[in-house]
């Protein structure tokens, strides 16, 4: 009696690079490489899991606060490019308007764009698919002196999401819809960082798009 082995096909691997601010670093301990934090990193982390138990995923949070367009610049040889990943969501913005509050230091739409630009160029040489998620702020008092600034940065981002035709996730205006209806302070005690509602919402959004490419 003959007995056949079967032979054991393994699952594709899919990694994904979520690269970024604090919204995406979300307490991360970055002495575990691992470790996703507890915002929509590990949201989306967990659905698409459930979504594609064929598929083996390897998720990387590589988010840092406080880093504005050109911290991440300096970084992203060796968080991103040096990983090889199959996807990278690209999720920065709003230190660079932040800063000019915080520390009197202003990034002129030119210098964004530029420090944008050549981030978005580095990841696609790479040849990952990239998806963008549009900075965003809630209609909170402190932070509508934000708004200006950050309308001419999103600008700016839709232009290179066009000219390289990369997916945008269009946080910052469906946040502005939903709150119509909605306290904004049910997605963000503070204007900026997410509350557990506002990852879940960040994370479906972006499912949303990467469920048309997996």
């Amino acid at each position: 009696m003959s007995v056949q082995s079967e032979a054991t096909e393994e699952k594709p691997v899919v990694k994904i690079v979520f690269f970024g601010d604090s919204i995406t670093d979300s307490g991360r301990n970055k002495l575990d490489p691992d470790d996703l934090g507890v915002g929509y990193v590990k949201i989306a982390a967990g659905k698409l899991r459930l979504l594609y138990p064929d598929t083996e995923f390897r998720f990387l949070n590589r988010g840092v606060g406080g880093d504005r367009t050109a911290e991440l610049l300096e970084r992203v040889q060796r968080d991103v490019v040096d990983e090889k990943p199959d996807y990278v969501v690209l999720e920065v913005g709003i230190n660079d308007v932040w800063c000019r509050f915080s520390r009197g230091e202003e990034v002129t739409p030119e210098t964004f764009r530029s420090n944008y630009l050549s981030l978005v160029e580095t990841i696609l040489a790479t040849g990952a698919k990239l998806f963008l998620i549009q900075p965003y702020v809630l209609k909170m008092a402190d932070k509508q002196r934000f708004r200006p600034y950050l309308e001419r940065f999103n600008e700016i981002i839709y232009e290179i999401a066009r000219e390289k035709d990369i997916v945008l996730v269009p946080v910052d205006e469906i946040f502005m819809g939903v709150t119509q209806d909605i306290d904004p302070a049910q997605f963000s005690a503070d204007g900026v960082h997410p509350t557990h509602r506002g990852c879940r919402y960040i994370a479906d959004l972006l499912i949303k798009e990467l469920k048309k490419c997996l």
